[in-house]
């Protein structure tokens, strides 16, 4: 096989497993909920809590990946990950299943925080912009079929399946990587994994208008994106009425589909338009997208077509986004490839974790002594909030909300 034809599958493969194993497991969100007798909000957390291990540990495999090169830090990364797939598959409360995702996300980073850096390895400037427009092609086939493929396994086998898959396919990138992939790093030196090294490049790349610039539209597209996978499932599956395979089946067909033709386009258009031109492009779609689902919301309330189809248009103007930003970011720091995407991958999938989340969780099922009560209101609308004061009352109060909300979402008293 030709050497980069066998890279490009290397590289489709680590992309689309940090991004499988986020979501995977989202139409089992509810399942998971009554099967561990959890609040669905400690759930949704999990994907939260998965997110951060992912940001965090990759402002680690960066700086390690320019000391001693790219394949050894993923082949770690991969090992953490199988272990903490291993936790969740295993977990028999909801507690075990966060400290299980959070061992998978720091195992997954090694993965979102050096594709990038082996792809500008390879490629740069305006071709970077391409062939990472073809590679999102690919990887939006895959990528969305996961949520599908979590239907099936859900409605077939249970929850815990998504995660005998994750050991499987973790397992498969290991050899893969291992066997199949030759190091493209031409710098690392163990020099550059000095401290002082190590924090006069990150300085360099924080202070770079063009780097940070790029990186923030990309916070906030994929910030987007990641309340909507948070929220989705509960909301067509829960209120809409879908089942977790027809969820699964509307993110494959709907968003494939539309993550697909908007990477063709760029890919075609870029070289003749310009990657910051197809940005705004993509933000003008995005922006369309969320006035959409605002109206529709209010003329028609909370229905399958109101989300779906303003969904559907974020993903393709969200597709013009990501490849450009990111080859405009990365195309002056060839050679610290890997302190760039670190922090870049650390900025884009920090925008994937609300911290008001825990914060939710500790008002409503935690201590409100050391939260902010006010959040809330954000979750439920209560009448008379201050009749609840103590911590017990705060958990009662919030197991009555979450049955209420579960077993009879039609008259429950909390919004």
């Amino acid at each position: 096989m030709n050497p980069n034809n066998l890279l490009f599958l290397v590289i489709i493969l680590a992309v689309c497993l940090t991004q499988v194993a986020a979501d995977i497991y989202a139409p089992s969100l509810p399942a998971i909920a009554d099967s561990l007798s959890a609040p669905i909000h400690l759930v949704q957390w999990s994907m939260a809590i998965y997110m951060l291990g992912v940001a965090l540990s990759q402002l680690i495999y960066g700086p390690l990946s320019e000391g001693i090169g790219r394949k050894g830090p993923i082949l770690i990364g991969l090992g953490i990950m199988i272990i903490g797939s291993g936790m969740c598959l295993l977990a028999n409360n909801i507690d075990l299943l966060i400290a299980g995702r959070f061992v998978q996300g720091c195992g997954a980073g090694a993965c979102a925080a050096l594709w990038r850096s082996i792809f500008r390895d390879v490629f740069s400037g305006e071709e970077l912009a391409k062939y990472g427009s073809y590679l999102v092609v690919f990887v939006m086939f895959i990528v969305p079929a996961a949520p599908a493929l979590g239907g099936y396994l859900q409605e077939y086998f249970g929850w815990r399946a998504s995660f005998v898959f994750m050991c499987f396919y973790t397992v498969i990138a290991l050899l893969s990587i291992l066997y199949g992939f030759k190091e493209t790093s031409t710098h690392h030196h163990p020099e550059r994994l000095k401290l002082s090294y190590v924090t006069s490049t990150f300085y360099q790349l924080l202070k770079s208008p063009i780097f940070m610039g790029v990186t923030l539209c990309t916070f906030l597209s994929y910030g987007a994106f990641f309340s909507w996978f948070t929220a989705g499932p509960v909301l067509l599956i829960d209120r809409a009425g879908l089942t977790p395979v027809e969820f699964g089946w509307i993110t494959l067909l709907g968003g494939g589909s539309a993550y697909a033709l908007a990477g063709w386009l760029n890919g075609k258009w870029v070289t003749r338009l310009g990657m910051s031109n197809m940005m705004r492009i993509g933000f003008s779609i995005m922006f369309v997208s969320g006035i959409m689902m605002l109206l529709g919301k209010l003329i028609f309330g909370v229905t399958a077509t109101v989300i779906v189809a303003p969904i559907l248009l974020f993903y393709f103007g969200s597709t013009f986004i990501w490849p450009n930003a990111f080859a405009i970011a990365f195309t002056p720091f060839g050679k610290i490839a890997g302190y760039a995407g670190a922090l870049y991958g650390f900025m884009q999938t920090g925008s994937r974790i609300d911290p008001r989340d825990e914060r939710r969780v500790m008002c409503i099922y935690g201590n409100p002594e050391v939260s902010d009560r006010e959040l809330i209101l954000e979750t439920v609308n209560i009448v008379d909030k201050s009749s609840i004061q103590s911590h017990s009352e705060w958990q009662a109060f919030g197991d009555d909300y979450f049955k209420c909300t579960r077993s009879n979402p039609e008259e429950c008293p909390y919004g």
